[in-house]
């Protein structure tokens, strides 16, 4: 808890950016929840409605006319201004995060320099800080923009069906534990990793540094043999992940997928 406070004191210059990139993410998920509803509209109200042929023409005319104007030309700069914004927010924060950390590294001692390889804190300030940009996209505005979603498309179901609705819910505390034990083990799996991948930075830089005094002394065979301990423990902690990552995506897309199953047995059932 205390590195994420830490990590917000980092976004909050940006928190009118991030109002505005949730406001507009919401009316980017509310668009295509709007389709149901004009279709639910077109086949109860139209299609088997009293209105006349003629009527009917008028009438789906305008429907498909708004329509068009809603999911291409109003949708475009909604698409474009919500990725821009996004990706503004996490750029700009990353950038605040590298200039502190430079400033945090002329602040530490001799003997932290001593202890750590050259390669190792190069590998924290650019690849640590660039995999921190999914806690800004993920975390601050899409969990929001999930939420908000979600309870307009409750809304929404209730309003068509509540039988249904009831259905898609049951899966939700599943979903939720699904979730919460699945991705605390990602990331760890992803900690590991990165601090893998730190090693063997630092390795690199200092054996590519080394490189006449290995030739002088002839040490490329046991140097080799080094270089491919070091690879293979970092592609052992990355098949770890990919291996965990599959799976939670697999099993949280097959509780995604059970809820429509149910949708389509219980309206079986009621034919």
């Amino acid at each position: 808890m205390s590195s994420l406070k830490a990590y917000l004191t980092f976004v909050k210059p940006y928190w009118r950016l991030v109002l505005i990139t949730v406001l507009i993410g919401i009316v980017k998920f509310g668009i295509p929840l709007t389709l149901p509803l004009l279709l639910k509209y077109v086949v109860d109200s139209l299609l088997l409605g009293s209105f006349t042929q003629n009527d009917k023409i008028v009438q789906l005319g305008f429907i498909i006319g708004g329509a068009f104007v809603l999911f291409v030309i109003i949708r475009y700069p909604i698409e474009y201004y919500r990725q821009y914004f996004a990706q503004l927010i996490t750029n700009r924060t990353l950038f605040d995060i590298r200039n502190r950390l430079y400033d945090h590294i002329h602040k530490l001692s001799l003997r932290y320099y001593q202890n750590h390889k050259v390669g190792e804190i190069i590998s924290r300030m650019m690849n640590d800080v660039e995999q921190t940009k999914s806690l800004v996209e993920t975390g601050m505005m899409n969990i929001w923009l999930d939420i908000v979603t979600l309870s307009i498309a409750l809304g929404i179901m209730s309003y068509m069906d509540s039988s249904l609705t009831l259905i898609a819910i049951a899966i939700l505390p599943l979903y939720v534990v699904a979730v919460k034990v699945l991705y605390r083990r990602l990331s760890a799996l992803t900690k590991a990793r990165s601090q893998s991948l730190a090693e063997m930075q630092g390795y690199l830089h200092e054996r590519v540094n080394g490189i006449p005094v290995i030739k002088s002394f002839t040490l490329e065979h046991y140097e080799k043999g080094q270089f491919g301990r070091k690879n293979e423990q970092l592609l052992e902690r990355a098949l770890a992940h990919t291996r965990w990552n599959a799976l939670t995506y697999g099993i949280i897309n097959t509780l995604t997928d059970i809820s429509p199953l149910g949708h389509f047995c219980w309206s079986i059932s009621s034919l």
